[in-house]
């Protein structure tokens, strides 16, 4: 059992005292799955080791602190270095790591804390507080304690990363200062759960625990019609549900107060009942063939992939397209980029080319996406604004339809189309039985076959596994409209 305390854990345990436990406790039944975003955030920590000449990295497992903490002694005794990357360090059960540990001038350093986020988020303060704490703790001078963090506004020019222009910084010794005290107490507080006998009793909930590793364990028990399917539900009604103990909707009280939305979930949900509004045939009069069925996949990375372009931008790289036309026969047509080169144009005409010849509407699911992808574009390629404008106007949304109209029990509270259409199709192929499953992996998919594999086999299965899933999504909107049709 390690009961150590790192940055890590720090902020873990601010957040919620149970997965600070669980991973003291329960390690092992966590999922540490790195997602796309995590494997990108890799990546801008070693761009922001290039501003150094001369900075070395403490190469060591982190389960060998020890061996890690030596290292980095001896390399802060050399004074040829300028940086120490991975910087280790041990005071009183506290084990962390330092991104960046910069040697400044008097015998002082700066701690510099990366990260791949284009803002600065409440929850950072605390990575580089405890940090500081530590190296404070250890009679160090610490003149600086930044966090270095991505520019929204820099441009890739010439497929050259310019690392200094890269990074923005902002200055955190001050802050932490003043509030060291409260640095402190907070690790005791932690400490004391950590070492508790006892686990935490906490109720998950999905905005609050997203993107834990101990979802699966801490939602378990919890029953099909868990009052987390609830869409919306404010933290103060959840709060009065818990007090009283009720998990299911089947057990809340009939004059519980909801909103219009969430009480048609809770009775859909108590009934095992449809629910379908009495303008749903009206409004599905919209979706009339002939119509198109259109899905984008896009590269957003904190590092610019392409020439002209800025961190987080939305890349389409892929697009699905199927039709139904007025004697229900369906076509297909796709796109998919497979070259290291600026692809956006390609990938926009080649959907212009086929969409331009008829005035048909464009079915999205969350168009708000689609459209936002298109608007980017025509800011890019001007002479394209016509069409994408044309494109934009036609398009209509089956979300929002959906949400509008119709409740399946076994939506389970969520609109997306991983929960809608085995809901509504239970014998269609799911998304998790192909290669790819979500847009995330599609990201990662797809990053992979540009910049990571080199093996043509591999990457003729990436292209079939891409294509394969963006054209699941296309004809999961035409399926769901062709059930409704017949209902």
């Amino acid at each position: 059992m390690n009961m150590h305390l790192s940055k890590s854990r720090y902020k873990r345990g601010l957040h919620c005292n149970k997965q600070l436990w669980l991973s003291t406790h329960k390690y092992d039944l966590g999922n540490y799955d790195k997602n796309f975003s995590a494997l990108i955030g890799d990546k801008v920590g070693i761009g922001a080791t290039e501003i150094y000449q001369n900075g070395k990295l403490v190469d060591t497992p982190f389960n060998k602190h020890e061996e890690a903490v030596q290292i980095t002694l001896s390399l802060m005794s050399n004074l040829e270095v300028e940086a120490i990357f991975e910087a280790a360090f041990s005071y009183d059960n506290i084990n962390i790591r330092v991104d960046i540990l910069e040697r400044l001038e008097n015998n002082c350093w700066g701690i510099r804390e990366v990260k791949s986020s284009k803002s600065i988020k409440e929850n950072f303060y605390h990575d580089i507080s405890i940090q500081y704490f530590v190296l404070k703790k250890l009679n160090y001078q610490i003149s600086s304690a930044q966090i270095m963090y991505v520019n929204g506004d820099y441009v890739l020019n010439n497929n050259v990363m310019e690392w200094n222009n890269f990074f923005l910084k902002s200055e955190y010794k001050d802050l932490i200062e003043d509030n060291i005290k409260d640095v402190e107490d907070n690790i005791v507080f932690l400490k004391n759960i950590q070492t508790s006998d006892q686990e935490p009793i906490i109720s998950p909930g999905k905005s609050f625990c997203s993107g834990c590793e101990f979802w699966d364990y801490c939602t378990k028990d919890k029953p099909k019609d868990w009052i987390a399917n609830i869409p919306r539900l404010h933290k103060s009604k959840k709060r009065v549900l818990d007090d009283k103990q009720i998990e299911s909707i089947s057990k809340i009280p009939n004059d519980f107060p909801f909103t219009e939305k969430q009480q048609i979930v809770v009775d859909s949900t108590k009934t095992n009942q449809i629910f379908k509004t009495k303008k749903f045939y009206y409004d599905l009069k919209k979706f009339k063939p002939p119509i198109y069925f259109f899905d984008f996949e896009t590269l957003s990375c904190a590092i610019p992939t392409i020439d002209n372009t800025k961190p987080f931008e939305k890349l389409p790289f892929q697009w699905s397209l199927h039709h139904l036309d007025s004697n229900k026969n369906v076509n297909h047509w796709e796109y998919l980029a497979t070259e290291i080169k600026d692809y956006r144009k390609e990938c926009i005409e080649k959907l212009i080319n086929i969409v331009i010849k008829d005035n048909s509407k464009i079915v999205a699911y969350n168009q708000s996406f689609e459209k936002s992808v298109l608007k980017q574009l025509g800011g890019i390629f001007p002479e394209l604004i016509d069409p994408i404008n044309n494109i934009i106007d036609r398009i209509i949304d089956l979300e929002v339809f959906i949400k509008d109209n119709y409740y399946h029990p076994e939506f389970q509270g969520s609109y997306s189309l991983k929960k809608v259409l085995p809901a509504l199709l239970p014998n269609e192929k799911k998304y998790n039985e192909g290669n790819v499953s979500d847009g995330e992996q599609a990201q990662e998919t797809f990053y992979n076959l540009l910049f990571q594999e080199k093996d043509l086999k591999k990457k003729e299965l990436i292209i079939s596994s891409l294509l394969e899933y963006c054209k699941k999504d296309t004809e999961s909107l035409l399926l769901i409209y062709q059930y409704f049709e017949k209902l």
